[in-house]
């Protein structure tokens, strides 16, 4: 995992991994010290967008209800 400083939206870069169920599915794998950053949690959903270049946006769309 990388982390591309000095831009005005933080990246990380972080290789894709084949599902391996036949779907041709892909994993992201996110990282500890993302996660933490911007406070996702398990249950929040994103939304993820193709880039031009192939790389991948993810937003988070809503926040896992806490309680």
């Amino acid at each position: 995992m990388n982390r591309v400083p000095g831009t005005e939206n933080q990246r990380w870069t972080v290789t894709c991994q084949d599902a391996a169920d036949g779907t041709g599915d892909m994993i992201v794998p996110l990282p500890d010290d993302l996660l933490s950053e911007i406070g996702l949690v398990i249950g929040d959903t994103l939304t993820v967008e193709k880039q031009p270049d192939g790389s991948l946006t993810l937003t988070r769309t809503s926040q896992a209800a806490h309680g």
